[in-house]
């Protein structure tokens, strides 16, 4: 359980399952793929309440947003400092960890702007569609 007494937000199961199932996964998901996952273990979960806690855990610090333009927003668990690839074939959003060198040097150049984070997004095609282009 993530959840920590000393947080000034008040404790939430539905919060608790949503976070469970984005935790549970990294394939990145929408809203929408969240709320179905959660109608499994809750089937009285309202989207907007999904909504409204994968807003909150983003503000905790606990999930990260990942906006592109690629139609919806999806969300990770995995909040220590990355980047992420969307295909530009299938949308699909995969992590990408910097090299050691870019990562110092993202993290400089934030620091010394006074921003609390980053976060990159690229665009290309991912490994599972490039394979089924060569397969053609």
């Amino acid at each position: 359980m993530w959840y920590n007494a000393s947080m000034k937000v008040n404790y939430s199961a539905q919060r608790e399952v949503v976070y469970d199932v984005l935790a549970s996964t990294t394939c990145h998901p929408n809203a929408e793929w969240v709320w179905e996952k959660c109608r499994e273990r809750m089937p009285q979960i309202s989207k907007a309440t999904v909504y409204r806690n994968l807003e909150c855990l983003v503000k905790l610090g606990r999930a990260i947003e990942v906006v592109g333009t690629f139609g919806s927003s999806h969300y990770d668990a995995c909040v220590r400092p990355h980047n992420h690839m969307v295909c530009s074939v299938c949308g699909a959003v995969v992590d990408c960890f910097p090299s050691e060198e870019l990562r110092l040097a993202l993290e400089h150049e934030t620091q010394a702007h006074g921003y609390t984070g980053y976060g990159l997004t690229f665009s290309g095609i991912c490994e599972e569609c490039k394979a089924k282009q060569l397969n053609k």
